[in-house]
């Protein structure tokens, strides 16, 4: 239930904030109060399954390590969708559903951190619900969509029917409907999060969207075409793994002090300019170390020189300067290992295949014949979450908090910035669209934090998205932290709502986020 129906002075509570969640803190209380005085273990084993849902164990208090106690339901939605919800027994109000990563089909409802996770919501009462969108398969598998409704079930309609069960729970354990109600993702999650935002504007108060793989169509397909047809010879990668880290060293001497900083972060990755020939072997002997094959410059060259037609033209970005910190992982796999990138995009392009009736071929394709598959496929309309018109957001009073990294080689970076500038002219201009809408690039951010990064990463989209939608903070800026092993805070920055980017205060202290200010201008002195 949003909180527009939940308090009946809603629009008084915008301009109260602090009013309207005192009042809404003391409900609270009073419901977890009442929670325990009606007995914890009778209220969770007396749930009931809402209709479609069938539970796999029966409901039950739990206590792990590291988390509050909390009821545990397991549970099957048609037939179809695995879950797992956990509802604390010092509840918060608050509702959240998760996405999951890539073409999902794992249930993993202990996944750490801030991606397509519950537990950290958990440990600020939330109560937190994951599923598997409705199929069983690897991450990187596409073979399950032959089944038309398990392929509309993770494309968009798994948002409504999760979402649903899980309020419907909470609303039986507590005695009463969610105050707030959220959604997070990263990754696929991510285009589940704008999903929502275009499909379902009133389902969500609040949706944290990360390293979204909104354009599908785009991103699977043209660029993972290309990373396939440029990189791949069968399963092993033309540019070896083993030389990410001199690639990254030489990428970095080129481009980190763009910015006026020498910090291991670039912040304009569309400002650098490499010349990869500059580091080829001049003696042509492969496998050296310390330099490039002219077979590596020219994988080099085409990643990152745009998505190219038959003609030429660059008819889709790829990927920037700034990520190899994070390619093995994505695109440079071991030895008779592809990278998941790759694995990823060749199960696109068979769902794609599949959807045509065309057999698909383990090689990459002209980009001519990608463009044409996409054109006359069902797809990319039903997976693909490109409407820039996000007016139903703006009338339903939710907010949505897009986050991106800019060091991303997976999810390349550009086609969200474009979504983004698509849409400010769709709202009317970038203050009207801010209202409900921010978009946060993240300097030397990878992909959803998979892998650490050599910047701040450590952030949390859902607090700044909790803060916006219950106390009308809108988010000027994020702050960023990078961590030592043990824990403890080594540096951080701002990360501020695009386009704004930061800048260092003359004299102030790189490592902390203070000595930093938002600015219009993205141009450093002296540029």
């Amino acid at each position: 239930m949003k909180a527009a129906q939940l308090l009946s002075e809603f629009g008084y509570c915008r301009q109260a904030a602090s009013l309207c969640l005192a009042v809404a803190a003391a409900a609270l209380l009073l419901s977890s109060v009442a929670l325990r005085a009606a007995g914890e273990s009778d209220a969770c084993a007396a749930l009931a399954a809402p209709e479609g849902v069938a539970f796999t164990a029966p409901p039950g208090w739990a206590d792990s390590e590291g988390l509050p106690r909390y009821c545990r339901v397991q549970g099957a939605i048609d037939g179809r969708v695995n879950f797992e919800m956990r509802l604390p027994a010092d509840w918060s109000g608050r509702f959240l559903m998760t996405g999951c990563g890539g073409f999902c089909g794992e249930l993993l409802p202990d996944k750490p951190g801030h991606s397509n996770a519950i537990n950290e919501a958990l440990k600020r009462g939330y109560a937190g619900i994951s599923h598997d969108s409705g199929h069983q398969a690897k991450s990187w598998e596409t073979h399950w969509a032959s089944d038309r409704v398990a392929l509309e079930l993770w494309a968009h309609r798994v948002l409504p029917r999760v979402a649903g069960v899980g309020e419907q729970l909470a609303t039986s354990l507590y005695g009463r409907a969610p105050a707030y109600s959220y959604f997070s993702g990263c990754s696929n999650g991510g285009r589940l999060g704008l999903q929502a935002a275009q499909r379902y504007p009133e389902l969500f108060d609040g949706i944290a969207a990360g390293a979204s793989i909104f354009e599908l169509s785009g991103i699977a397909g043209l660029w993972g075409n290309w990373l396939i047809a440029n990189n791949q010879e069968g399963p092993d990668s033309r540019f070896p793994q083993a030389k990410v880290a001199l690639l990254q060293q030489f990428v970095m001497a080129r481009c980190d002090q763009r910015d006026g900083l020498a910090d291991g972060i670039i912040q304009d990755p569309l400002a650098c300019r490499v010349d990869f020939g500059e580091a080829a072997c001049r003696d042509r002997v492969a496998g050296q170390d310390a330099c490039f094959t002219a077979t590596e410059v020219a994988v080099l060259n085409n990643l990152y020189g745009g998505v190219r037609d038959g003609r030429g033209e660059v008819v889709y970005p790829s990927a920037l300067h700034g990520s190899e910190h994070f390619a093995d992982r994505w695109l440079f796999g071991a030895p008779g290992q592809p990278a998941w990138g790759v694995l990823a995009s060749a199960g696109y392009r068979q769902l794609v295949a599949a959807d045509l009736g065309i057999e698909d071929q383990p090689a990459g394709l002209p980009t001519d014949t990608m463009l044409d598959w996409l054109r006359r496929s069902s797809i990319p309309a039903l997976t693909d979450a490109t409407n820039p018109d996000l007016s139903g957001l703006r009338q339903s009073g939710g907010k949505l908090l897009i986050y991106q990294g800019w060091s991303d080689p997976l999810i390349i970076p550009q086609p969200i910035t474009r979504y983004y500038e698509d849409a400010i002219k769709a709202a009317g201009g970038l203050a009207a669209l801010q209202n409900n809408a921010r978009l946060f690039m993240v300097p030397g951010w990878g992909h959803c934090w998979e892998k650490p990064a050599a910047a701040p990463d450590d952030f949390d989209p859902l607090l700044a998205l909790e803060r916006w939608v219950e106390g009308g903070q809108a988010p000027e800026h994020m702050v960023a932290r990078q961590l030592n092993a043990d824990g403890v805070e080594r540096r951080s920055m701002p990360v501020c709502a695009y386009p704004r980017v930061a800048r260092l205060k003359a004299g102030g202290d790189p490592d902390k986020y203070q000595s930093y200010q938002c600015v219009d201008d993205p141009a450093p002195p002296g540029a």
